[in-house]
């Protein structure tokens, strides 16, 4: 209870920070799950906790409401207050229940959970992680610890609850295995050694052998105990294979007499579940920084990060392009007035109803259509009101509206009547065309603000813009399952990797952790594309460039190293990557040496040693 009081303040204290910072208001608060009364056996109910938060925790009775089948305690608080338990002038910080909350009781700041009753039931478990978890208009928050959910229960054994914990997550609430198997951690680190599953595919286990002086008997052990060791009765000795617990450690010291043996096994045991666990942390659980500097654009006198092409500055009206239809336009007008296929149905001299295919039907205009109440003039002015281009000045759009059309009436086949029946295709064509010329005066705009002679003026790679891969906001949409092959990968920034898009991005993936673990590189990140918040792209005339890797190269005198983007590109997409190749060049050159990138292809390695 005291550590979960302790948590509560600290998360109180940086939420206050935070909003004085202008975030919104939070007051955390904790679930605590109390036992049941039972006749004749002293229990922890929720009259002993309220009276243990009270008298020994100098809590105020204004802070605790209960909610049990007798107590309706969060009901007259929904009634006290409008907001209910999240109004601001509410003075409640814990919540004590029996059993799991109503159905629909949701609240933004339900942050801890205590159980004082054994997790013993799924449904129990699932029930309370629920409130902890589902946490209305949540948001990202600044400081890392209220960013996560804790939970304080009563275990003799942390890897079973842990364990029991991400199976309901993975159960009941609908998360994937190894999305649960990363976050559900350990907040002690004597606790983590023994959290086995959490650190899957990153612990050895050494086994623990020791020398008795005599047979164990193993047979009066419990199967789960029996299960972790092993008797060899030619060398007289123990081998300890999984981690015992203390309880654990006791129960197999009553398997033999002597108090030599006995000692030897505590021993042994202890030794189980220290010193011969070894697991490695990724960088991020380790606390590193990964941080790399962005590209950022001058509006008007002040940088900002450029992650649209629309704030360039660029002339736009239509009044200098060709306003005449095209090729592909006419085409498409032509297309348009026939059907794939049709039937002919006559009566033939001998009065029988005949049905013959035809290929291609053409529409006869005359016969089907003629336009009444509709001019050039009017036609020209219902294009215009339903092209929507807010950019553009009526007058501009007028203008070469009205030009098209005209120059389309002049054409032969082409009447007032046809362009009336096809005018909202026209309209499609139309604003199609509109598209790819302000798409066209975007990208004349980004050639020469980035790459014209005084692009430096305007253009800045700097620290004041810089994206960070935080600890917990790595979820690729797919994560890689060994489709390529299996590499042990330790130098990955975090424990999930995202899937690779080839067997040469794998292998490139590969080579960039032999030189991590060489010492060339610190750590390195398999980027993301188009995931918010975990990706870093660098904007394009026409688009976003997501390099596949990103790597942290070692720095000196406590300064991080420079950053190195690397994009792999198969030989088939090579040509087509030339304004990749060329923004990745731009931000190293503007990087003043902090940023390094390279493009490569058919496992030209040593393309990337360069720049190492």
């Amino acid at each position: 209870m005291a550590d979960a009081i302790g948590r509560r303040d600290a998360l109180q204290k940086l939420a206050d920070e935070e909003r004085r910072a202008g975030a919104s208001y939070l007051r955390p608060i904790v679930l605590i799950q109390s036992e049941p009364r039972r006749a004749g056996i002293e229990t922890l109910d929720f009259e002993k906790v309220k009276n243990e938060l009270i008298t020994n925790h100098g809590i105020p009775a204004g802070e605790i409401v209960v909610a049990t089948g007798e107590e309706k305690g969060l009901e007259q608080i929904d009634a006290d207050y409008k907001l209910g338990i999240a109004d601001p002038a509410c003075p409640v910080k814990f919540v004590i229940t029996q059993k799991a909350l109503a159905e629909g009781w949701d609240c933004p700041f339900a942050y801890i959970l205590v159980s004082m009753a054994s997790l013993s039931s799924a449904t129990a478990v699932e029930q309370l992680l629920g409130r902890v978890l589902r946490q209305p208009n949540a948001a990202h928050r600044q400081a890392k610890a209220l960013n996560q959910s804790y939970a304080f229960v009563v275990s003799r054994n942390f890897a079973e609850t842990a364990g029991a914990l991400r199976d309901r997550l993975v159960a009941g609430a609908g998360f994937e295995r190894r999305e649960v198997t990363e976050f559900v951690t350990a907040a002690k680190a004597e606790q983590a050694r023994l959290d086995l599953e959490g650190h899957a595919g990153r612990v050895a286990v050494r086994p623990v052998a020791i020398t008795l002086s005599e047979k164990p008997d193993l047979k009066s052990v419990p199967k789960p105990v029996r299960d972790k060791v092993s008797w060899d009765g030619k060398l007289n000795t123990l081998t300890i294979s999984t981690p015992l617990t203390e309880d654990e450690a006791e129960v197999l010291k009553a398997s033999v007499t002597s108090e030599t043996a006995a000692a030897a096994i505590v021993e042994a045991a202890e030794v189980s579940r220290t010193t011969a666990i070894e697991f490695f942390q990724t960088p991020a659980e380790l606390g590193e920084r990964f941080r790399v500097p962005q590209l950022a654009l001058r509006v008007q006198g002040e940088l900002a990060l450029f992650d649209d092409p629309e704030v360039l500055e660029y002339p736009w009206d239509l009044s200098p392009y060709d306003a005449a239809p095209t090729a592909d336009e006419l085409k498409a007008l032509g297309a348009a007035l026939k059907v794939s296929e049709g039937d002919e149905i006559d009566i033939d001299e001998g009065g029988h109803v005949v049905s013959r295919f035809l290929p291609e039907l053409q529409r006869d205009l005359a016969l089907v259509y003629q336009p009444e109440n509709w001019d050039e003039v009017r036609l020209a002015t219902w294009l215009c009101r339903n092209l929507p281009e807010p950019s553009l000045t009526h007058a501009s759009k007028q203008a070469f509206v009205a030009a098209w059309l005209t120059d389309l009436l002049r054409r032969d086949g082409f009447t007032l009547a046809r362009a009336n029946l096809q005018k909202f295709l026209i309209r499609n064509l139309l604003e199609a065309r509109i598209r790819e010329l302000r798409k066209q005066a975007v990208g004349r705009a980004f050639q020469q603000t980035l790459f014209g002679d005084d692009a430096a003026t305007r253009v800045a790679v700097t620290d004041q813009y810089a994206f960070e891969f935080h600890a917990q906001a790595y979820a690729p949409s797919r994560d890689y399952d060994g489709r390529f092959g299996h590499f042990d990968f330790r130098k990955h920034f975090y424990g999930r990797m995202g899937d690779f898009d080839s067997k040469e991005e794998f292998e490139c993936a590969c080579q960039l952790d032999m030189w991590a673990q060489q010492g060339r590189i610190q750590f390195w990140v398999r980027n993301l594309v188009r995931r918010e918040g975990s990706s870093f792209f660098l904007q394009k005339a026409d688009g976003r460039f997501y390099p596949d890797f990103l790597c942290q190269l070692p720095g000196t005198a406590g300064q991080p190293g420079p950053v190195l983007a690397v994009e792999y590109k198969g030989a088939d997409r090579w040509n087509g990557a030339e304004d990749d190749r060329l923004i990745g060049g731009l931000w190293a050159n503007l990087s003043q040496n902090r940023c390094r990138f390279v493009m490569l292809k058919d496992k030209r390695w040593d393309w990337v040693e360069e720049k190492l």
